[in-house]
């Protein structure tokens, strides 16, 4: 009976081990996704790439006095000029935008820091028209 006990242990134990390793291995594949995402999203916001290659498609749109930051995102976003509304909206506030009311053609080429400058005065397009 002893012997018995001895290979439940020994069965036990390496089941034990087993699941820890498991265990382990998942904390690592969760932890590994989450620092591979937070440095996707960080790099849209400092780096971001446009929508697509130059020439790229023009497109309008028309910021009014008083639209915030989420609401031109949304209307950027529908128009396909940016892929992320969330994305905007935080460079928005991490750059402090000050909206200019006004029409405005932009680029499906240009990225959303790019956009972000001419929709604030910072930089003007080809056919800007307030």
């Amino acid at each position: 009976m002893s012997r018995r006990r001895d290979d439940r242990q020994a069965a036990g134990a390496a089941l034990g081990a087993v699941i820890r390793i498991v265990a382990y291995a998942a904390v690592l594949i969760v932890l590994f996704g989450g620092a591979r995402k937070g440095y996707e999203f960080g790099r849209e916001i400092f780096d971001p790439v446009p929508m697509t290659a130059e020439p790229g498609v023009e497109k309008q749109i028309t910021v009014n006095d008083g639209d915030t930051a989420s609401q031109i995102a949304s209307a950027l976003e529908n128009r396909g000029l940016i892929s992320s509304k969330l994305i905007f909206v935080i460079q928005a506030k991490l750059f402090e935008a000050e909206f200019q009311p006004g029409n405005y053609t932009l680029s499906t080429a240009m990225d959303s820091r790019e956009i972000l400058d001419v929709l604030c005065g910072l930089q003007e397009t080809d056919e800007e028209g307030s």
